[in-house]
């Protein structure tokens, strides 16, 4: 669901900044601030995920038996 969202602020913000190039001055203002907002949504969801990730790789164990392992590392 949380790329779903992201694809389409990413589509709004692409469409918005399309409408910007051919606005009047009059309407641009508009359009930018919603840009800014729409920008804002993305970092704000791109960090919730971000923290998401990080708490979740502390949930994890540790691997325990690097000694069975098929592959050499180098």
């Amino acid at each position: 669901m949380l790329l779903y969202q992201l694809t389409q602020w990413f589509e709004e913000r692409s469409s918005l900044q399309a409408s910007l190039r051919m606005e009047s001055a009059d309407s641009a203002g508009d359009v930018h601030r919603r840009i800014e907002e729409v920008e804002q949504q993305l970092y704000a969801h791109a960090e919730r995920w971000k923290q998401a990730i990080e708490e979740a790789s502390f949930l994890q164990f540790p691997y325990e038996a690097p000694h069975l392992d098929d592959d050499m590392v180098l």
